[in-house]
């Protein structure tokens, strides 16, 4: 099972996301305000396990073939809890701006390199055609 907190613009939104017996659920609940540690426990000890009984959306879960090192999967959990949470639908689109800028940038760059190779044999050719003209 896992909790993630994160700010979804205007309120903090709390996704559950949990795996049993081959079922895989999800859950949003919405804290409002930042919640504090306390409401962060009261939430789990008293709302998720209503939440979990009562939703009605499962997923099947797709099966795990390899039992995981457990080193690998801390490692894993410490590289998740440092990438940022995406909290906004402004920060969402400014990413995607980013990431189409990006392969603008590289398709002009690649075609810049492949209009240079092609002047550049071009010149070695005319080169090549001026010592072959005669004496």
């Amino acid at each position: 099972m896992k909790l993630t907190i994160y700010f979804d613009g205007s309120f903090w939104c709390g996704l559950v996301e949990a795996e049993t017996d081959g079922h895989y659920q999800v859950i949003r609940h919405v804290f409002g305000a930042e919640p504090k540690d306390g409401d962060v426990f009261e939430f789990i000890f008293k709302r998720l396990p209503c939440l979990l009984e009562q939703s009605g959306t499962v997923v099947a879960a797709p099966k795990s073939e390899k039992k995981m090192n457990p080193k690998r999967m801390q490692r894993l959990i410490n590289r998740e809890k440092r990438q940022p949470v995406v909290s906004t639908k402004a920060q969402l689109a400014i990413s995607e701006l980013r990431e189409q800028a990006k392969t603008a940038s590289k398709a002009q760059r690649r075609q810049r390199k492949a209009a240079y190779a092609e002047e550049r044999f071009q010149q070695r050719q005319t080169k090549k055609r001026e010592k072959h003209k005669g004496h």
